[in-house]
């Protein structure tokens, strides 16, 4: 895995891990309704589940790319009509801010549950790693820094949405806020996906 590969798959993590979405309003919703503690272990309890997905799809795809390696060009291109269709949801979605938690969904098996509960989590993964590292050629070091990489995106972006939550539930209650978070995301998502497609 090149240092070029990495550092885009990075960078499309960290994309993925701040647009709005089902873990980024639950560790939001915990943070202003439970407070700090409770907030962070959610995004823990993400991270991990996010992990082990990752884990699924990267067994899964290396099979695959030693024996179909045909499949991997529509994957690409699916891959790409998927981000631009969730940036096309993101922009159409409705601003609605999060509800507050309840009591006792809060912590690690809330964010767990949040994780392993959410069918694009899995979709997204399958359909960008392809797009972006040579699944092929990526030996135990490579896994490790993929799975380090996901676990790392995850705890910092999750644990910075909990830590402001609190401070800050005021303005993430308001629709102005979600719906300005929703549009940058989704111009975002879309762009990425049409320079997916471009490449060569």
């Amino acid at each position: 895995m090149t240092i070029a590969a990495f550092s885009t798959y990075m960078l499309a993590q960290l994309l993925a891990a701040v647009t709005p979405g089902p873990a980024m309003f639950a560790v939001i919703s915990t943070g202003v309704s439970r407070g700090t503690g409770p907030a962070l272990a959610c995004g823990l309890g993400i991270a991990l589940s996010d992990m082990v997905l990752v884990s699924v799809v990267l067994a899964g795809l290396s099979v695959i790319a030693q024996t179909f390696g045909w499949l991997f060009l529509v994957i690409k291109y699916a891959g790409a009509a998927y981000l631009m269709f969730l940036g096309y949801r993101m922009w159409r979605a409705a601003a609605a801010p999060p509800a507050d938690a309840p009591a006792g969904q809060a912590g690690l098996s809330r964010g767990a549950a949040i994780g392993f509960g959410n069918p694009k989590a899995i979709l997204f993964h399958a359909s960008l790693m392809p797009l972006i590292l040579d699944i092929g050629a990526l030996d135990r070091f490579g896994i490790a820094a993929v799975l380090a990489t996901v676990f790392v995106v995850n705890i910092v972006t999750m644990g910075g949405y909990g830590l402001l939550s609190a401070a800050s539930s005021r303005w993430f209650r308001t629709t102005g806020a979600v719906r300005a978070l929703n549009r940058v995301a989704g111009s975002a998502m879309i762009a990425t996906g049409v320079v997916i497609a471009a490449r060569s």
